[in-house]
């Protein structure tokens, strides 16, 4: 960690070194550690220490942006004379808001860094990938995934005052067992807290799910009722956020609940948050523009209740900013912390109330068919299974679906009663501390348009 004091001195430097109408910086910062295994062998572990320093520069309503990775007084300068040759090129935009005023930033009530997490070691993630692989070996399966630890800093700062700090830990232990008939079984897990990611009950996850998929069948095409478990899920809600309650595709008429504010469009058992104090996702006290986190009530028994809003779309409503930028320095107003209330029924019991259906692990390569109607295309992954008269009777070979989630989100015949941290595990470039807490789902009605070969 380079620490608030070492980073504030960096904003310092390039507050001094700016010419324009007005300066704005962000610095990302990451300590990130990652053990990776193949063929139940580790196979890489490596560290980065990384930082990158973005600069936007003024002048009028021109604004132009540039980055950098070194962080000696030489290279601060050139950042900053970059941005302002960039900005002296520009076109005025007239919908650029004013430089950010400072203001207090309520401290969160949660815990966000954990020095066991920022400090654990490479031999301290082999250990707990033995402790998986231990349990996959004595029947034969082989193990995949990965073991990532870190931290992550945040400033944002400009010309006016505005000098804002953040860190936050994460660990992230992805595993996916493969049995010798062609099974297969994803598990994963993600925490502020190392010591609560458990390798081996993650590894026992993922045998079960092999165990059940070996020598997976098939079923033909059509419309089944479907279990998305809560990674599946995590995937339809991040799109419903993005797509649906983003003002800024409500302003430009691309989202499907556009003309639905106040109406009910989804099952009433359906209730979303953004919820940046929910200790088992992963807290921010400020977005991306440097406003500080609520927590908003977006669905509500299925009624849609807000939009998410940055200062650049709230201003062409008269409204003020939700504190949902969630890119710097440009406009995509999106929920940041989700939330998806828990229902009253066991997973188990979604099976066992399940006459003919689908379990379904997880989805892969997920793309919008269309906005409008929120359909979405992609294929299961890491376990998908037929269900029988109440019961898990057979593994199938991975499926491809194309799907209206409005259509099936407005029939949902089931809420688990337990939710799950569901974050991004596999990372490229600066790493992002973020994700969502949602529960498995049931759906009464998810077409499958095609299968495949394994």
């Amino acid at each position: 960690m380079i620490g608030k004091e070492k980073l504030f001195e960096i904003v310092d430097e390039l507050i001094r070194a700016y010419e324009s109408d007005g300066i704005e910086i962000l610095i990302e910062a990451e300590n990130s550690n990652l053990t990776r295994y193949a063929n139940s062998m580790i196979h890489q572990s490596l560290a980065i220490e990384g930082i990158k320093v973005s600069v936007r520069s003024r002048f009028g309503k021109k604004a132009g942006v540039a980055e950098t990775t070194r962080i000696d007084r030489e290279g601060l300068v050139k950042v900053v004379r970059e941005s302002e040759k960039i900005a002296r090129q520009m076109v005025e935009d007239p919908e650029l808001p004013e430089l950010k005023e400072p203001e207090d930033i309520p401290e969160l009530p949660v815990v966000t860094y954990y020095e066991n997490t920022a400090s654990c070691t490479a031999p301290a993630r082999a250990e707990a990938i033995k402790k998986a692989l231990n349990a996959l070996s004595p029947l034969g399966f082989n193990g995949y995934g990965a073991f990532a630890t870190g931290d992550v800093e945040m400033v944002l700062a400009n010309s006016r005052g505005l000098k804002l700090y953040h860190v936050a830990t994460k660990a992230d232990f992805s595993i996916t067992a493969f049995g010798k008939n062609g099974g297969s079984g994803w598990a994963q897990a993600s925490s502020m807290d190392v010591d609560n990611i458990n390798p081996e009950e993650l590894a026992e996850k993922a045998i079960r799910k092999v165990e059940l998929s070996e020598n997976p069948g098939e079923i033909e095409p059509g419309y089944y009722t479907v279990i998305l478990e809560p990674l599946a899920v995590s995937d339809v809600i991040g799109f419903l956020g993005h797509m649906g309650l983003s003002a800024k595709m409500v302003q430009e008429g691309r989202s499907f609940l556009k003309d639905k504010f106040g109406q009910q469009v989804f099952d009433e058992k359906l209730t979303i948050l953004d919820s940046p104090t929910d200790p088992r996702g992963f807290p921010y006290p400020f977005d991306m523009e440097g406003v500080p986190r609520k927590e908003l009530i977006l669905i509500e028994n299925g009624v849609v209740k807000n939009f998410v809003y940055d200062r650049r779309t709230a201003a062409k409503e008269n409204r003020t900013s939700t504190g949902n930028a969630a890119h710097p320095f440009e406009s995509w107003p999106a929920p940041l912390n989700t939330v998806v209330k828990e229902g009253d029924v066991s997973l188990d019991e979604m099976i066992a109330s399940t006459e003919r259906g689908v379990l379904v692990t997880m989805l892969h390569y997920v793309n919008v068919v269309d906005t409008m109607s929120f359909t979405i295309t992609g294929m299961t992954r890491g376990g998908t299974f037929l269900i029988e008269d109440g019961k898990i009777t057979k593994g199938l070979k991975n499926l491809r679906f194309t799907q209206s989630m409005l259509e099936s989100l407005s029939e949902i015949e089931a809420i688990g009663n337990q939710a799950e941290t569901i974050s991004d595990v596999s990372w490229y470039g600066m790493r992002y501390v973020g994700g969502m807490v949602v529960p498995a789902m049931k759906l009464r009605k998810f077409k499958f348009t095609g299968k495949t070969r394994f």
